[in-house]
């Protein structure tokens, strides 16, 4: 006699279809729980196979079945089997993600070989995991134009003239006829920015500077944010021996990895774009909301990809912004581990550890450690930048030689830089 294994949570064993109704329970119960399941019918619960009459109408009543009693409808795959020694048992097989399965007026979630009724904080979760609320969503401003949209997919071969067919074709409209969150997102018209902070040290104590990328189509936005962290990304030598390598501060292609999973899976109707924090030591990629209700740790992390946005996710796709193959998860984690992602009920966020400090903060410890001379000159000198150094002499009453060799360490930390001639530039001092 064969022997199939054990169930799990995506497979259940019934003798025969008297058990037809518990069989489509456990269905549901796995739909519910991992999007797929099969019901063997003609196996024992310890997988041995005993096989089973099956007469000619038998895969018609249960396909029947399903219809009458599961809601939503989903279209089983049913499949008469044969074991070796010639015993017949039938396979019972769906998938769907329009979550929750209802069974005669009531969910079920599938715990290991188990099928029990959800909670009301589960039902809720798999609606709200389930629904591309971006779509039925209406916009405050529905006087909307898509200049830099059409742009963007026109220079990525997409025809875009007709202006009514993009909205549609994107999923711009509700179905009441109106602008849609996710339209007013991608217009020109653009009201959610995307921001970059950059603080000092370790800590959110002190912030060194903010930048907003707001007023542009969010694809815009997010582009030029990607332009800004890769001009941020320093490059240096690190010698060993006779051997020089050139290394980078971060990963780029996992940080890109990282922000658009950020922009594209954020809940954008909690009207809190994701946004950039960059440490000392390590950047922040934080999005809001949290993965889908019915997505395992261990899918996660293998690349399973189930967006949140499903019509955002498309235009994405369209935009060459994603390909949705789901490596963007073990990209990160190739490079940075598993730890780098912090899964809350209310956000996800990526920390980015750099592989050295950034040259900013190398020069604020420096500069910490300047002697009382040399910060009188520095001050002196972001005073008035255009100072020549005989000027600096008499103003802060150091030599001359003192002064250019102050000044040449001042540049070594990029404390100073010169802007233009000898005769006709300036001094630009950097607070970073």
């Amino acid at each position: 006699m064969d022997n199939i294994g054990r169930e799990g949570e995506q497979l259940e064993f019934k003798e025969n279809t008297t058990e037809l109704e518990d069989g489509i329970v456990a269905l549901s119960a796995m739909l519910n729980k991992s999007c797929k399941g099969e019901v063997l019918f003609g196996v024992r619960d310890n997988g041995d196979i005993i096989g089973m009459d099956i007469g000619k109408s038998t895969l018609k009543h249960i396909s029947e079945t399903i219809w009458r009693i599961l809601d939503p409808t989903v279209m089983p795959i049913l499949d008469v089997r044969t074991s070796s020694d010639g015993r017949k048992y039938i396979s019972m097989s769906a998938q769907g993600d329009q979550r929750p399965y209802i069974v005669k007026g009531v969910a079920y979630i599938r715990c290991g070989e188990e099928n029990r009724k959800a909670t009301q904080h589960e039902l809720k979760m798999m609606l709200k995991s389930s629904e591309d609320y971006l779509s039925e969503s209406t916009a405050v401003n529905q006087d909307l134009t898509f200049t830099e949209l059409s742009l963007i997919l026109r220079g990525k071969g997409l025809d875009v003239d007709d202006g009514s067919r993009l909205s549609r074709s994107l999923n711009l409209i509700n179905s009441q006829g109106r602008f849609n969150i996710q339209a007013e997102m991608l217009s020109d018209q653009n009201r959610f920015p995307l921001t970059v902070a950059v603080f000092s040290g370790t800590d959110r104590l002190s912030m060194t500077y903010r930048t907003d990328y707001s007023g542009q189509s969010l694809l815009t936005e997010i582009k030029e944010v990607m332009d800004f962290m890769r001009s941020i990304n320093e490059r240096y030598v690190v010698v060993s021996g006779n051997e020089r390598a050139e290394c980078d501060l971060f990963d780029y292609e996992a940080f890109k990895e990282a922000w658009i999973n950020a922009c594209v899976h954020n809940n954008w109707l909690s009207m809190i774009p994701p946004t950039i924090h960059i440490f000392d030591d390590r950047m922040e990629i934080i999005s809001y909301g949290e993965k889908p209700f019915w997505l395992s740790d261990e899918d996660f992390f293998s690349g399973r990809s189930m967006p949140v946005n499903g019509s955002l996710m498309r235009l994405f796709i369209q935009a060459r912004l994603s390909e949705h193959t789901g490596h963007g998860v073990p990209i990160i984690v190739r490079s940075y581990g598993r730890e780098a992602f912090n899964l809350t009920s209310g956000s996800v966020i990526v920390t980015l550890k750099f592989s050295r400090k950034r040259m900013a903060s190398v020069s604020r410890e420096e500069r910490t450690r300047l002697n009382e001379k040399e910060l009188l000159l520095f001050d002196a000198i972001r005073t008035n930048p255009s100072m020549t150094q005989d000027e600096l002499s008499t103003v802060t009453k150091l030599s001359k030689g003192y002064v250019i060799k102050t000044m040449a360490k001042l540049k070594r930390m990029g404390a100073i830089e010169r802007s233009g001639s000898r005769k006709s530039g300036y001094w630009i001092t950097r607070e970073c």
